[in-house]
């Protein structure tokens, strides 16, 4: 079976914590890491090609969007916009699956473009909140198996039907 790639997309500097967090996560969960390979750009070695190009060319190639928005919109490139909102949109461009973790803070915090990119992608699709790394990760956890039972790489019986079987 293809392994299913999932790009981790997020400002670095505000999540690095969590970034890590879910990439050896997902690595090392013994049902995750059956199905799943995770990027981080963090991982990506030296390279003599545009970052820009890199990360959109790992957006492209990857099955699954996780996005982390926060307070920070992060670095803004000559049109404005930031990397963590062009991944966001190449993903869309591409159909990618997109689960998008929306960090709960109080939203006089928030960047102005970053609300406006919340906005955004609330628009679009369901998002979920999360107020710490261990919220996050049973967030992300939750979508990936619903992930995994929508395209039948795993099966879940209903409680009665299961102990019906065993007897």
């Amino acid at each position: 079976m293809k392994r299913i790639k999932i790009f981790v997309s997020s400002v670095q500097s505000e999540f690095a914590e969590e970034r890590r967090m879910l990439r050896n996560y997902m690595s090392t969960d013994a049902l995750l890491g059956s199905f799943f390979d995770v990027f981080i750009f963090e991982d990506m070695p030296a390279y003599d090609g545009s970052v820009q190009k890199v990360y959109l060319q790992e957006v492209a190639d990857c099955d699954i969007y996780i996005g982390l928005i926060g307070n920070k919109y992060g670095y803004e490139d000559v049109e404005g916009i930031s990397p963590t909102e062009r991944e966001y949109d190449e993903a869309s461009r591409c159909h990618k699956s997109r689960l998008i973790f929306i960090k709960s803070i109080h939203e006089e915090q928030r960047h102005p473009k970053e609300a406006a990119f919340i906005q955004k992608v609330e628009q679009d699709i369901v998002r979920k909140t999360f107020i710490d790394g261990e919220s996050l990760r049973y967030a992300v956890y939750s979508a990936l198996v619903r992930y995994l039972q929508d395209r039948e790489c795993i099966h879940s019986k209903p409680f009665d039907a299961a102990r019906s079987t065993a007897t």
